[in-house]
């Protein structure tokens, strides 16, 4: 694994596009890109990727993470807003941990935010975890940034919102309700969460997307250390992938699955 500094991230960030007041939703894979010289440990790790990003785009930008609670859907774990931890990886919860971040309400998708527009990206929100009113709806409006630190950069959850948008016949609404507490308070609220059927075998492949992105010149990206960090506007990102949707349903799977008449979807 090659190694890097500080003073790399900062260079290579703003090598590919990191500006002052840009909403940033991350996705990280930070191990992906070596060794980070000064970090003593994986608390330091986190710390430093969160400042750097945050002393360039300053308190005029925004950063978002991905902070979902999966255990509370498949293990039937109750959610505790303000404390459960998240399974998206320990920069997610880094982040939610922070004082001044703001975790918005699906017990399962839920998105935390810290910054300037942390308020209109995880407040208010919709019941439904891609839906209109959803944090990821809610960021689409705003224009935001994907900064993906050392994963490819097909990969992030506005697929799936593109998914939802097209309506693809390999995913459904899932009717969800989970022990909730906020505030030390029970909540009556069901939610509905979009998922795919688990029992038709999809396999994913993105090479397609990765072409057309390509070829439209939609990503920026740069080596650093052993891997790569890419940074694109959301919405081109988004508009690219629905129009592709809107032509072939099934554009983001290796082959169409087969659907039985009789039995969902197939009805």
């Amino acid at each position: 694994m090659q190694k890097y500094s500080i003073n790399d991230l900062e260079i290579g960030l703003r090598k590919v596009g990191l500006k002052r007041g840009q909403i940033v939703y991350i996705n990280p894979e930070i191990y992906k890109l070596g060794v980070l010289k000064e970090a003593k440990n994986k608390k330091d790790y986190f710390k430093i990727f969160f400042d750097t990003i945050y002393k360039i785009i300053g308190k005029s930008g925004t950063i978002v993470v991905n902070s979902y609670t999966f255990q509370t859907l498949r293990y039937n774990k109750k959610f505790i807003h303000e404390s459960t931890s998240c399974t998206s990886g320990a920069f997610s919860e880094y982040v939610r941990k922070k004082n001044g971040s703001i975790r918005s309400l699906h017990p399962v998708f839920s998105v935390t935010a810290y910054g300037k527009f942390k308020n209109k990206i995880c407040k208010n929100n919709s019941l439904n975890n891609y839906g209109h009113g959803s944090p990821y709806s809610n960021f689409l409006k705003l224009k935001g940034m994907m900064l993906n630190l050392g994963i490819d950069y097909a990969a992030n959850p506005f697929r799936h919102v593109a998914e939802f948008e097209a309506g693809v016949p390999y995913c459904y609404n899932k009717f969800t309700k989970v022990r909730y507490f906020k505030n030390r308070k029970k909540i009556q609220k069901t939610f509905s969460t979009f998922v795919t059927y688990s029992d038709l075998g999809l396999k994913n492949d993105y090479s397609k997307l990765n072409k057309k992105l390509s070829l439209k010149k939609i990503i920026r990206s740069i080596k650093l250390g052993s891997g790569n960090i890419h940074l694109y506007s959301v919405l081109k990102y988004y508009n690219l992938l629905i129009n592709e949707l809107k032509k072939d349903q099934f554009f983001l799977l290796k082959k169409p699955p087969r659907f039985k008449k009789g039995k969902l979807p197939f009805a």
